[in-house]
């Protein structure tokens, strides 16, 4: 019985794996909005009733690649709080984030470039304002309420435009050096608001 649970499994990850991979490559071709549930499952070759059996559309499909990517960051992240490197504490989400992004260069071009990625864009601005969160509060952010969202949002349209730049600019800096350079701009903004028994910690 536990075998059979297993190919189960395997064999349902094997298909949203397929089949989100076929929503990356449609989106590097023709963009979000242009692709079909049929475009999708003629790249994935896959029947459309196995797509409604894992997926209600598109969109359902593109929420689930993002959530693997977002349980993938917080992962790094729990690994990363404490951390210090060249004098600053590291936001945790950022070196798994560029890494991801350098990975998939032509998707992220393609996103920045085109009106239709928008969407997408701002999908992953909301998954990454839940990640700056929980690296203000373990960093024990003095603010409250609207000044505590003011920061998070700062940091994450900083940690957006400045990865939009780099890979742009073709990814020709390292992960480590971009990541390294966004935390020490990120942790100067943060060194006023974070607990005094903290502050001198921040590069």
């Amino acid at each position: 019985m536990a075998t059979r649970k297993k190919a189960e499994d395997r064999r349902v990850r094997r298909t949203r794996a397929l089949l989100q991979n076929a929503l990356m490559s449609l989106m590097i071709e023709k963009g979000y909005e242009s692709i079909t549930v049929q475009d999708i499952i003629d790249r994935a070759d896959v029947g459309r009733a196995t797509f409604y059996a894992h997926f209600a559309d598109k969109q359902s499909l593109l929420s689930s690649r993002l959530e693997d990517l977002r349980a993938r960051l917080l992962q790094e992240q729990r690994g990363a709080l404490t951390t210090v490197r060249n004098g600053a504490h590291v936001l945790g989400f950022s070196r798994a984030m560029l890494q991801h992004a350098s990975e998939s260069l032509p998707l992220w071009r393609k996103l920045a470039g085109e009106e239709s990625g928008a969407f997408v864009l701002a999908r992953i601005h909301e998954m990454l304002a839940e990640l700056v969160r929980n690296d203000v509060a373990a960093m024990g952010c003095t603010q409250r309420g609207a000044e505590r969202e003011a920061l998070i949002q700062y940091l994450t349209g900083g940690f957006v435009a400045l990865m939009t730049w780099w890979l742009n600019a073709g990814a020709k800096l390292s992960v480590d050096e971009i990541d390294t350079r966004f935390g020490k701009l990120a942790m100067r903004g943060l060194a006023s608001f974070v607990a005094p028994s903290r502050a001198h910690a921040v590069g």
